[in-house]
């Protein structure tokens, strides 16, 4: 997270957003990842990060196939790579992630 921006999801500023630069990574076309800065967007407070990402993941059209597999969330996992991160394995680090602390049982 960013300092001093109560932004644990790592969102993006968008023009006219309050942001910190801050080191990243993003992975190009061709899989190679390069260090480079970015403007983070900063939230007044960690509830107002919380209820922005939620409104994201539930609005933005960039998520509307994730949306299409709510009650598969290896599917929403997958749909959401090269959409949510740049990273071209992030839906199976997610599913794996998900295995490994055995989340699926919050979906009941």
């Amino acid at each position: 997270m960013p300092s001093h921006s109560n932004n644990p999801f790592g969102i993006k500023a968008t023009h006219g957003q309050k942001f910190v630069m801050a080191p990243t990574h993003e992975e190009t076309k061709g899989h190679k990842r390069i260090a480079t800065m970015a403007p983070f967007r900063v939230f007044a407070s960690m509830d107002e990060a919380f209820d922005q990402h939620g409104r994201l993941l539930a609005q933005h059209p960039a998520y509307q196939l994730a949306r299409q597999n709510l009650n598969n969330p290896d599917a929403y996992a997958r749909a959401l790579t090269n959409h949510y991160a740049t990273d071209h394995a992030y839906g199976s680090l997610l599913i794996a992630i998900m295995k490994k602390h055995s989340l699926y049982k919050y979906n009941q």
